[in-house]
């Protein structure tokens, strides 16, 4: 074979493994989104099922949908990646073996030409008289070496065969693996499909019914905003009381500050299960046209009876009872203040020193059976974004 056209050959492999290998390990990363997803989805369902089970038509019901809606739409598209990276390691290998098969082909034609040209030249003569046959000595060596190199390369040349054929059945194993994958992955996508438009179709009907309950939904938010100022006034007159008496007493909250600093974005989340079902800062009412609303912290639905934990080490400032809004725990990080609303129990009291991850109380879950966390942190400013400073959820 010729050495050019090999090399040429085994530098085109080596190019395109080297893409495989990139391409297999954005697949992983694929799977590893897809695994996180699938997680997010299936507990996503089980706070579905909570809020199905008294009121349907529920705004905490509307919000979980929209949840799974979201993920399953991220999980369809990772799904796609997937298969768009499967097309391209399909068509690379289909490559490979195309080349590989003209490899073997041209190899097998060289072999069997040497077999031929090797018994032209003895023209029926044996090995030892073709070496009796020479004229010197210097010739009887030649011809001797000449046999013995014609030997190796015959051999070598069928070592290339079997080693051609071997990795071109390895590589059609592989692209029958890879063509079963991109099968089950398309069966994956179709089953999401229709999973993601009966949750659409949910959706739809919830939305129609809430509308219809304009005038209730409107009455709710009125009641809840006063609920939610009557708090954001306890909060930062403790809050507030706390600062002046910090001054009063020259009390140092540097390294307080700093250790609570460190861990922005890594602060564990206060429920070990939920999504954010309403984020901080002003967005629009889920229902309502032309209605705003300004949260000044996040809302974490969760699973009934959930347990609310500390984000970090600190000292109960105080507890808050609101009506329509439960239970809230002030929990001060020298200048930081996190807050805990929407509690139905409390196990601190106000003075209590806790620990990152203590468990505080659980979630109230109202009459609609939504239990959902309104989560709050604070600094010398006000409220600032939670999302921030939490890390991603296990």
């Amino acid at each position: 074979m010729n050495v050019s056209k090999s090399t040429y050959l085994l530098t085109l492999i080596l190019l395109l493994l080297g893409t495989t290998v990139s391409a297999q390990n954005e697949r992983e990363k694929l799977e590893s989104q897809k695994s996180k997803l699938q997680a997010k989805i299936k507990e996503t369902e089980r706070i579905l099922s909570q809020t199905s089970n008294k009121k349907q038509s529920s705004l905490g019901r509307l919000k979980a949908l929209n949840n799974q809606i979201q993920s399953r739409t991220s999980l369809i598209n990772a799904i796609r990646n997937e298969v768009s990276l499967l097309d391209d390691d399909i068509e690379e290998n289909q490559f490979i073996i195309e080349a590989m098969e003209n490899d073997l082909n041209d190899l097998r034609d060289e072999y069997a030409e040497m077999v031929y040209t090797t018994y032209k030249t003895s023209q029926g003569y044996n090995e030892l008289t073709f070496l009796f046959a020479s004229g010197t000595f210097n010739q009887l060596f030649m011809r001797m070496k000449y046999i013995k190199q014609y030997s190796q390369a015959r051999k070598k040349q069928g070592e290339q065969i079997q080693i051609v054929q071997g990795n071109l059945k390895d590589q059609i194993e592989e692209i029958e693996e890879q063509k079963s994958s991109k099968q089950s992955l398309l069966d994956e996508e179709l089953s999401e499909n229709k999973k993601l438009e009966n949750l659409q179709g949910e959706q739809r009907t919830l939305v129609s019914r809430l509308t219809r309950q304009e005038s209730k939904i409107k009455q709710d938010l009125q009641q809840q905003r006063k609920s939610e100022k009557e708090l954001t006034n306890r909060i930062e007159s403790i809050i507030e009381a706390e600062r002046r008496a910090a001054v009063l007493a020259s009390v140092d909250m540097s390294s307080l500050n700093e250790a609570f600093e460190k861990e922005r974005g890594k602060l564990p989340w206060p429920v070990s299960n939920g999504f954010v079902s309403s984020k901080f800062g002003v967005h629009r009412h889920p229902t309502l046209k032309r209605v705003t609303q300004n949260n000044p912290g996040i809302d974490i639905q969760t699973s009934v009876d959930a347990e609310v934990r500390s984000i970090f080490p600190g000292k109960v400032l105080g507890i808050v009872s609101i009506e329509g809004m439960g239970n809230s725990i002030i929990i001060q990080h020298g200048n930081y203040f996190s807050v805990y609303s929407r509690l139905k129990s409390v196990n601190v009291r106000k003075g209590d020193e806790v620990g990152g991850a203590q468990v505080l109380g659980r979630v109230l879950t109202d009459s609609q059976n939504v239990s959902e966390l309104k989560f709050r942190i604070h600094d010398q400013k006000g409220s600032i974004n939670p999302e921030l400073w939490l890390g991603a959820k296990n």
